[in-house]
């Protein structure tokens, strides 16, 4: 028996619409296609959920129930089983050669293998050859400062624990601070309340009249200036 695989991320849409898709396809093709096994997963999908609402909706107008669809989990276990892997984009098609790399000449996108990406292929494989490539550095790169990068990262931790547990102390000491001086605080707003004001109005943003008011404001003060610089001269 042939069993082809679909695979896309969660296994509640775009994957188990094709494996019911392609199963009722087989299904009109009668005694010429028996023996094809069709069955879908998702990279990271969630043992056993069900089908999306959407995905559900869409399929009963096509008269196919995905009521009953439970989600599975993408495995290399599945992968090995598969005689054809077909996956809903090149991301999930990378994650399928990552678990078994031994699989790519098995596994493509749908649209790749039904050539839709025409000349594009040669392009397709080049990329996926480079990102292997730079997976296994990644993994070896690790391999050989793993010890000191599992250092770094837990001193990291440990540093930021430290960092807050100096904030917290900050903020507790600045509270306690607060309520030392509550009381003269409070008489110090107290008596700066009855004393009239210090501060020129701000226009900004306010309409023409206010400007006005400023400019009245910033004349009277300026004509006190002016008499004490009169009375110094004297």
């Amino acid at each position: 028996m042939k069993t082809i695989l679909f695979v896309c991320t969660g296994n509640t849409c775009r994957s188990s619409m094709a494996e019911a898709l392609f199963r009722r396809m087989l299904e009109n093709a009668g005694e010429s296609l028996q023996g094809i096994r069709v069955i879908s997963a998702g990279t990271a999908a969630l043992k056993g959920q069900r089908a999306s609402n959407n995905a559900t909706q869409v399929m009963r107008e096509w008269c196919i129930d995905l009521r009953h669809h439970q989600a599975r989990p993408l495995t290399k276990e599945l992968i090995q089983e598969a005689d054809l892997i077909l996956t809903m984009t090149r991301n999930h098609k990378q994650q399928v050669l990552n678990l078994d790399p031994t699989a790519e000449q098995k596994t493509y996108t749908l649209k790749e293998y039904t050539s839709f990406l025409g000349d594009d292929k040669e392009i397709i494989l080049e990329i996926e050859k480079l990102r292997r490539t730079i997976q296994h550095k990644k993994a070896e790169f690790f391999r050989e400062y793993e010890e000191e990068i599992t250092t770094l990262r837990n001193r990291r931790i440990e540093l930021q624990n430290q960092l807050q547990a100096v904030d917290d102390r900050i903020r507790e000491l600045e509270i306690e601070m607060a309520k030392t001086i509550a009381n003269e605080q409070r008489e110090l707003v107290y008596l700066e309340d009855k004393l009239p004001s210090v501060d020129i109005m701000d226009p900004f943003g306010q309409p023409a009249w206010v400007y006005r008011e400023c400019a009245k404001e910033i004349e009277e003060a300026l004509k006190v200036v002016l008499q004490k610089l009169l009375e110094e001269n004297n």
